[in-house]
């Protein structure tokens, strides 16, 4: 199994986060990211998604998108591509721990890459707790 991975966002959010999986997981292939700017019309992001998808889809087992934001334009754009009879497992929220967990887990099957975008987003986020020191002791044995 190989999966291949498209992520689309608004701006360069998607680019910056493939740039920061990529200093924890090292450079990857097959690994697309791609972005809705104001000179890039909703049609310009679905083509290339559809190059993208054409691309991968010639030696990868599994297509893996992940945008940003439930309805907006790089999900439409990803909706569009679907409906049009490209199968891709297709989520939103993308963050830079499903990225990684991706980028370090790409011998998935389908069902797996399910599987595990689903619980790596469950335990992505998680509160801060601080306690703050009572006295100098304390400081001082941070």
């Amino acid at each position: 199994m190989s999966t291949g991975i498209i992520l689309a966002s608004h701006g360069e959010f998607a680019k910056a986060a493939l740039g920061s999986a990529e200093m924890i997981a090292g450079k990857q292939s097959d690994v697309y990211a791609v972005s809705l700017s104001v000179d890039k019309s909703l049609e310009d992001l679905e083509k290339e998604i559809e190059e993208i998808y054409k691309k991968l889809s010639s030696k990868c087992d599994v297509i893996v998108a992940l945008c940003d934001i439930y309805g907006g334009s790089p999900f439409n754009a990803i909706s569009r591509c679907m409906l049009k009879g490209m199968n891709m497992v297709a989520y939103t929220g993308l963050s830079l721990p499903i990225v990684i967990d991706l980028l370090l887990s790409r011998e998935l099957s389908e069902e797996e890459v399910k599987e595990h975008i689903i619980s790596t987003h469950q335990i992505a986020v998680n509160p801060i707790e601080v306690k703050l020191a009572e006295d100098d002791e304390d400081i001082e044995d941070l």
